[in-house]
């Protein structure tokens, strides 16, 4: 009986884990070795796909491109998480509360979660349009601007920041924030009402209440969604592409973005698996750190 049992749940599991080895183990596993590989579509026939060793490495850190690339990828991560987790806290604070007309905020501020990223790039395209924009338009209507901005076409530069970054970053937020409510809705509604009954006859402020109590009790959910975001923000890729192919002037590019670019415009393989290795590393860190500190809380 135990036996069918198991043999039960191994066929119920097989098609999940084909699936898995198929289309995520194997491909990674095939990008790692092209790697150390040269993989010059143009040259293939002649020379072939000899072991290079780390020369593809070498060669893509060499790229001023990529480098930059990498300060964009890290960037856009922060600004993404950042803000995210910010705007979810507060959202998913107002949406827990009871008040008239809260079915109708949930289903505006979930409405982005039925959006493909696809579809969200093309309409936010069309509202950042320099001439076209009716953001610019509502602006300059209120006399806040005088001349249209340019959101994804500026190459000005703020620092280490720009203005299409920032626009970029906001359109990746707005299409990923109600994943990020739902979680900390999840986590909000497990708190036990009885620890804010507690602080509050103690004499705790709203705020105070946020700090010693939400917060901590949220520990758990916010450790695991903080390592999803980062993870997802350095392989971050459709929305950049899409929006701005990575310009003006490399501002907007990262990791993903520029490995796309080395396989599909230059036909070099070679160069867009060593970027795509440099990415699973930035990844397989996040997640060491995560298991690692998951593993502590699991101990005490």
């Amino acid at each position: 009986m135990e036996r069918d049992k198991l043999i039960f749940c191994y066929v119920m599991v097989a098609p999940a884990l084909i699936l898995t080895v198929g289309l995520g183990i194997y491909p990674m596993l095939a990008s790692m070795v092209m790697s150390f590989q040269l993989y010059d579509l143009l040259q293939i026939n002649a020379v072939g796909t000899p072991f290079v060793g780390f020369e593809n490495y070498i060669a893509v850190f060499q790229d001023p491109r990529f480098v930059q690339t990498i300060v964009n990828t890290v960037l856009f991560t922060i600004i993404a998480v950042v803000v995210s987790i910010a705007m979810g806290l507060f959202l998913s604070q107002v949406i827990n509360a009871n008040f008239k007309g809260r079915a109708v905020l949930r289903t505006l501020v979930f409405v982005p979660w039925f959006v493909p990223p696809v579809v969200a790039s093309a309409i936010w395209m069309w509202l950042l349009q320099t001439e076209r924009s009716p953001i610019n338009h509502a602006l300059q209507s209120m006399g806040l601007i005088d001349t249209d901005i340019r959101f994804l076409t500026d190459p000005s530069t703020f620092g280490p920041f720009s203005i299409p970054m920032m626009a970029v970053a906001a359109v990746r937020v707005w299409n990923g924030l109600p994943v990020i409510i739902i979680f900390l809705l999840a986590g909000l509604q497990s708190i036990p009402k009885g620890l804010y009954e507690a602080a509050e006859i103690d004499g705790a402020s709203i705020m105070q209440k946020f700090w010693f109590v939400t917060l901590p009790m949220l520990r758990p959910v916010m450790s695991v969604l903080l390592a999803l975001l980062v993870m997802n923000g350095l392989g971050q890729f459709e929305i950049n592409y899409i929006m701005t192919r990575g310009g003006p002037q490399n501002l907007t590019n990262i990791m993903a973005v520029y490995s796309y670019q080395q396989a599909f415009m230059f036909f070099r393989f070679d160069y867009a698996a060593a970027a795509s290795g440099v990415i699973l590393l930035m990844t397989s860190v996040v997640c060491i750190f995560y298991v690692r500190a998951q593993s502590k809380d699991t101990l005490r």
